[in-house]
This record gives structure tokens, C-alpha cells and sequence, in this order.
């Protein structure tokens, strides 16, 4: 009796060897089916995970961190303005000059334009825009240099309070293009987000050939059984296995698109905390330097006052009592984008378990080929 059941009649050579044929010809039709279908699948699974992996890790690496360094530079440039205008105010009584404290946050501001310079993701748009502001920032520096030295001759405050005048003038200028920088770097980071690859729609483009391949193993897997009678073939049953512990795998690929949209909420969230530091950090540095206007020119210089203060509160901030601290929001939105493009090796795991089912199916098919081709003979 041949392997299931196919028993040819006597002298009925012409008809065995059609029936062998047939069956090693379906045998090598399925097995290639097989195989095409896992490299299909392999392949789908592998372009669609390291698109949104490479988009992810430009968010992370570029995107993101130049958001972030913009608004860290702009909260570092109203402090130190603050504290120049504080300490001059006060008669340069903190260690002469504007002050430590203004010396520290210009040195961070440069430091933080220099973040947003490396990770620049708006191209030579983005490039051009930190080396106007950085040039501008000089001139800024100047300014303070100019308030302080007119500050130390009694009889140059007044010029010096023109100076702190011009300075704020001209730091107003430098934020609003930090703001059109910072919109920059976040169109950028929104075109990352809604990319097609991280679009959940696209999980049917490596989804369907992933169910495509597992149905074939199970139709392989019956045929199988009913022509050889045989009730299992574990090789196809590994190579099952395998094909569904690629879905959970490359599924990742949409929490790291999540994880990329939470990055993005997160950049919102960041907007809201320091757009509230900075407002509270501009009226009290508009005030005091609207008080040293009213004191060195008391009589003509009250429209001067008046634009001072015109993107300020109407009252000068009372001291209030220091919030508990909480967690920074730009840290959760460091480590949502670090999140989504770590990859966790999963770029190396698809191609092992790929090859792996690939062999199996070979040595699924193997013994039946072989079975088959011995009895052609």
C-alpha cells in the first residue's frame, strides 16, 4: 500500500505514475506557495516596523530635543534678562554688573541654542533662523554691557535705563523667532507623527500576509493529514507557532507609534508649563524696569511706560507661596519618544523567525517529497 491509501491497480502503470505526479507536483506547488508567502510577509512586517522605527528615532533624536532646547532657551533668556534688570535696579549690588544669576542663564540660553543647532530637523530653514538669532543675541549682550557701564556713572542712569529698554525691545524680537523656530521643529515632528507608517491602517499591509501565510500552514496542515493519514506534522505546527509570535512583534510598531503621538501631546504640555513661566518671568522684569523709567524720568517718559508694560499683567506679580514641586513635563516627553524608538531588537527577530519557519516548512515537506520521489522510481 503507498503512503495514504493511493493503492493503483494492477498493470495500471500509466495511471500510478500520473497519480504520484499529481500529488508531488501539489506537494511542490504548496511548499512554494509556502515559501513565498513567508518571504512576502517577512517583508511587509520588516517595512512597515523599521519605517515607523526610523521615524521614530528622528523624532527622538532630532525633533523633539530642538522643541525642548527652544523652550529651555527662551525660559533662560527671560531669567536672565530679569536678573539684569534686577540687579542693575538694585545698583549692581550682586557682585557688580547684571549678576551672576544673569551670566549663568546667558550661558545656559547659548548652550541651549547650541541643542537645538545639532538637532535641527527644519533643515537649512531651521539653520538659518538660530544663526539670525544668535547674532541677535550678541547684540542683546551688548545692551547689557552698555545699561551696566552707564549704570556705574550717576549721572548716566537714565541712558542706562534706555539701554535695559532697548535690550527688552530687542529680547521680544529674539523670542518671537525662537517661537516661529520652535513651530518649525514641531510641523516637522507633526509630519513624523501622522506619517503613513504610523498610520494604524497600516498594519493591514504586513497583517494579511502574516493571516495569509498562517492559512496556508493550517490548509497545508490538513491536506497532510487527510493524504498521508497521518494526524499531525509538527514541523508545520512549529512553523505555525512561529508565524503568530510574528503578529505581538511587529505589532509593536503601533505602540511605538503611540508612544510617538504621546511624545507630541507631551510637546503640547511643555507649551502650556513654560508659556507660564514666561509670562510670569516677563511681567516681573516689565515692572521692575517700568519703576526705573518712572524713577529716571518721571515726567516724559510715561508713553515709554506704557509699552513696557503692554504685553504684561496690569498689576505687578505679588510674591506668592512656591508650588510643590511636580514632575517636569519635558522629562515624560524625553522618555516617550526614547520609548517609541527603541526598537527592542525586534528588526532582528522577524528575519530569525522567518528563516526559521522557512525551514520548517522545508522539513514539513521534506519526507513526503522524498516518500513520493523514492516511489516514482
Amino acid at each position: 500500500m503507498t503512503a495514504g491509501g493511493d493503492v493503483p491497480a494492477a498493470g495500471a502503470d500509466g495511471r500510478r505514475s500520473r497519480r504520484v505526479s499529481t500529488t508531488r507536483r501539489t506537494l511542490l506547488r504548496l511548499r512554494t506557495a509556502l515559501l513565498a508567502v513567508t518571504a512576502l510577509a517577512l517583508v511587509a512586517c520588516l517595512a512597515v516596523f523599521l519605517g515607523v522605527a526610523r521615524t521614530a528615532d528622528a523624532a527622538d533624536a532630532r525633533s523633539v530635543p530642538a522643541i525642548l532646547a527652544v523652550y529651555d532657551a527662551q525660559t533662560a533668556l527671560r531669567r536672565a534678562h530679569t536678573a539684569a534688570v534686577r540687579n542693575l535696579a538694585d545698583g549692581g549690588q550682586v557682585l557688580g554688573g547684571p549678576g551672576v544669576e544673569y551670566q549663568r542663564q546667558i550661558a545656559g540660553a547659548g548652550q541651549y541654542l547650541t541643542l537645538v543647532a545639532e538637532s535641527n530637523a527644519a533643515g537649512d530653514d531651521g539653520t538659518r533662523d538660530i544663526q539670525t538669532i544668535e547674532a541677535l543675541l550678541v547684540t542683546y549682550t551688548g545692551l547689557i554691557e552698555q545699561a551696566d557701564a552707564r549704570y556705574r556713572d550717576a549721572g548716566l542712569r537714565a541712558l542706562g535705563v534706555a539701554a535695559l529698554r532697548d535690550a527688552a525691545s530687542l529680547l521680544n524680537d529674539i523670542l518671537g523667532l525662537l517661537d516661529k523656530l520652535r513651530d518649525k521643529q514641531l510641523k516637522v515632528l507633526d509630519g513624523q507623527v501622522d506619517t503613513g507608517w504610523s498610520n494604524r491602517l497600516t498594519s493591514i499591509a504586513w497583517l494579511l500576509p502574516l493571516i495569509a501565510l498562517g492559512t496556508l500552514l493550517v490548509l497545508a496542515q490538513v491536506y497532510l493529514s487527510r493524504r498521508f493519514r497521518r494526524v499531525l506534522n509538527l514541523p508545520l505546527l512549529l512553523a505555525t507557532v512561529a508565524t503568530v509570535a510574528m503578529v505581538p512583534l511587529t505589532s509593536l510598531s503601533l505602540r511605538s507609534a503611540a508612544e510617538l503621538d504621546q511624545a507630541r501631546q507631551g510637546v503640547r504640555s511643555v507649551e502650556v508649563s513654560r508659556q507660564r513661566q514666561l509670562d510670569e518671568v516677563r511681567a516681573q522684569a516689565a515692572h521692575r524696569l517700568a519703576a526705573e523709567v518712572r524713577r529716571e524720568c518721571p515726567d516724559a517718559c510715561a508713553a515709554a511706560r506704557r509699552a513696557i508694560v503692554a504685553d504684561a499683567q496690569d498689576d505687578p506679580p505679588s510674591p506668592s507661596p512656591s508650588p510643590p514641586p511636580t514632575p517636569d513635563p519635558a522629562d515624560d516627553t524625553t522618555a516617550a519618544a526614547a520609548s517609541a524608538a527603541d526598537s527592542r531588537s525586534v528588526e532582528f527577530v522577524l528575519p530569525l523567525l522567518a528563516l526559521g519557519i522557512a525551514v520548517l516548512v522545508l522539513a514539513g515537506f521534506q519526507p513526503r517529497l522524498a516518500e513520493y520521489g523514492y516511489r516514482s522510481t
